[in-house]
């Protein structure tokens, strides 16, 4: 018998190794990007949790508040709101921004940006119709002055 015949290679091949690397590898980065996944979306449970108390009370007062009324109670335009606090909800912000919702032009398209820091940075949003209407209050008040 030969001497080389009898032994057996023990162990892996430096390929059976890159490959098992490479495998290891692909697993853990996918790992991770689920856990980037999973931050994100508690961030955003956060936000909606914090915010919800605060956003139906927020669109009623933008839907009575939105329209400027001259002193004969007529609607002469919008009223900026950009960078106002969000009431009840501390240090966040909104803007409102509206746009034509259809061919009725007594009726728009309006969306609230929620944000912390920046209004590029929106944490949240809520888009709701808004008409061209003003409470019969408001209405009064103006022909008031």
């Amino acid at each position: 018998m030969m001497p080389n015949a009898a032994k057996q290679k023990q162990g892996f091949t430096l390929i059976e190794v890159v490959i098992a690397i490479a495998i290891f590898m692909f697993g853990i980065t996918a790992l991770l990007g689920l856990f980037q996944v999973g931050g994100n979306l508690e961030q955003s449970a956060r936000v909606h949790a914090e915010l919800a108390p605060s956003v139906e009370p927020l669109v009623e007062y933008v839907r009575q508040n939105a329209w400027m009324v001259d002193a004969t109670g007529k609607i002469t335009g919008l009223r900026e709101m950009k960078g106002e606090a969000v009431p009840g909800s501390s240090g966040y912000r909104y803007d409102l921004i509206v746009r034509p919702a259809g061919d009725n032009p007594a009726l728009r398209r309006a969306e609230l940006r929620f944000y912390r820091k920046s209004p590029d940075r929106a944490l949240s949003r809520v888009t709701f119709l808004l008409e061209e209407d003003v409470p019969i209050a408001r209405f009064l008040e103006g022909q008031k002055k």
